[in-house]
């Protein structure tokens, strides 16, 4: 994934004008952190789903199985492929764009399911055992888990138009952005913090613990290197767009 110019990047340089040397060295810099997040992303959810396969599916590993393969893998790679130049290449913009749009569905569907076992897991404690102290969304992997899946609800339903060319707004397409980015930010944050819970600290030990920690913060910042890139330059733009077109307003009032 060296390769990848991302041709947003690409169109970028040229309208700002960057030297030749600065647009490789920018491509090369982003494939670096794709390929990174590649490895990352599937070693990580490798490791937790061979995990709970030998602990076969049974309570918390149920859910942990599915919300790492919906959140941390189909999520990052729907956001690593949108920008990808080398599979744009090898499958045309519309293909790619369905790709998209498959693993930002899957995310959400699988990753939901996860969310629904451990709901109904504690519903039914609760049911067998009234007198039982069930939580429900009290701890911090609990509270970014279910604000992340709110944010991914959001991304997907922001990205129906855009997929189905039924819009082309700019507001769509930064929210649909906002959503998606800030989604997988809280996800995977609530995935750092299922290492600390009471099904983390028994089936790995402290020093994995903190290798698991260690490798999904990497995942994270070089899955969303680009993305939060490109969103930073939206804010921007519509700054900067704003303010000219209330100069331009006061010019013709001053007239």
């Amino acid at each position: 994934m060296t390769e990848n110019c991302l041709s947003d990047l690409c169109t970028q340089n040229e309208v700002e004008g960057l030297s030749s040397e600065s647009t490789v060295s920018a491509g090369v810099y982003f494939g670096f952190c794709t390929l990174i997040s590649h490895i990352l992303l599937t070693g990580i959810t490798v490791a937790i789903v061979y995990k709970c396969l030998v602990l076969k599916l049974v309570h918390t590993a149920g859910h942990a199985f599915y919300c790492t393969i919906g959140f941390v893998f189909f999520m990052g790679e729907a956001l690593l492929v949108r920008n990808s130049q080398y599979l744009e290449n090898l499958l045309g913009h519309l293909n790619l764009n369905r790709l998209h749009a498959i693993l930002g569905l899957l995310a959400f569907v699988v990753g939901i399911g996860g969310v629904g076992i451990k709901t109904w897991q504690k519903l039914e404690r609760k049911r067998e055992d009234p007198e039982a102290k069930v939580r429900h969304f009290k701890s911090n992997h609990a509270f970014y888990g279910i604000v992340g899946c709110g944010l991914l609800l959001g991304s997907v339903i922001s990205g129906v138009p855009l997929y189905f060319g039924a819009s082309s707004s700019s507001t769509i397409k930064f929210l649909h952005r906002f959503f998606g980015l800030s989604g997988f930010l809280l996800l995977m944050v609530s995935q750092m913090f299922g290492y600390n819970t009471g099904f983390g600290r028994r089936q790995w030990k402290p020093h994995h613990q903190k290798l698991f920690k260690f490798f999904t913060f990497i995942a994270t910042i070089t899955t969303v290197n680009y993305e939060f890139r490109r969103f930073v330059r939206d804010i921007i733009v519509w700054i900067s767009r704003g303010l000219f077109e209330a100069a331009s307003i006061q010019h013709r009032e001053d007239l």
